[in-house]
């Protein structure tokens, strides 16, 4: 699987997620449009940044509201969420109850990521370790990084005493992506053990022929981490806004 063959794989699911051509997920110019396929229903607003201007998808009352606003958001316009927070509080009929991102979104096709760390990792799925671990870690953590274990698509990091250090795992996505998650013991960070389990989930992926997607917050310092220690390639960056209901 080389660069392009990759980038394909992710243009299609991101594609079929905003319901847009695959040609129009890099605009020249910035492209607003209404919630469609994937995301028809979600209240919210989705901001994906693919190399290009940002492709803006809007909750249908929001279009009239913020269309011309959302129009004028450059990539650096959108990173900002301090700014954007600002901009949205100013004209949205709705309040803005969170921003999630930038987050990073980056692929591991075969050959180019460095998955020597897989070996100090192994296949998990101890419900009891499971719960140990997540009472450990603080709930937004647990949100963005824990899943229930799976006997064949989770994986952990343990020590000599057989406690759960690490743990990461994966969802298929349209059986092509998969969406790898990885939490680790807040008192465990820097060690390098969730680069091990991400690293064993990234292996596994492949010999089921998906292709690894790795999504963290770029503020999150130890994710990004792993990131860049494992080699997933960027793809580009998401922001989505979760609106209250009206």
């Amino acid at each position: 699987m080389n660069i392009s063959s990759f980038t394909a794989i992710a243009d299609d699911w991101w594609a079929q997620d905003f319901a847009c051509a695959s040609t129009e997920l890099r605009p020249s110019r910035t492209r607003v449009q209404q919630h469609a396929g994937a995301l028809l229903g979600d209240t919210g607003i989705w901001i994906l940044v693919a190399g290009g201007a940002p492709l803006i998808s809007l909750p249908s009352d929001m279009i009239n509201v913020l269309g011309d606003l959302a129009q004028s958001w450059s990539a650096t316009d959108v990173a900002n969420v301090a700014s954007l927070e600002r901009q949205l509080i100013s004209l949205c009929t709705r309040p803005v109850a969170k921003i999630i991102g930038p987050a990073f979104i980056g692929y591991g096709p075969t050959g180019t990521l460095d998955l020597s760390d897989a070996r100090f990792a192994r296949p998990f799925s101890s419900h009891a370790a499971f719960g140990e671990l997540q009472a450990v870690c603080q709930p937004e953590e647990w949100d963005h990084g824990g899943r229930e274990p799976h006997l064949d698509r989770t994986f952990g990091v343990v020590d000599p005493a057989n406690q759960l250090l690490a743990l990461a795992g994966y969802e298929a996505w349209n059986d092509s992506i998969a969406h790898i998650s990885i939490v680790t013991d807040p008192r465990q960070r820097g060690r390098g053990l969730g680069s091990a389990a991400v690293a064993l989930a990234a292996q596994h992926a492949l010999g089921a022929g998906l292709l690894p997607q790795y999504r963290t917050l770029s503020q999150n310092t130890p994710s990004m981490n792993i990131a860049k220690r494992l080699g997933f390639i960027e793809y580009g960056f998401s922001v989505y806004v979760r609106l209250q209901a009206g």
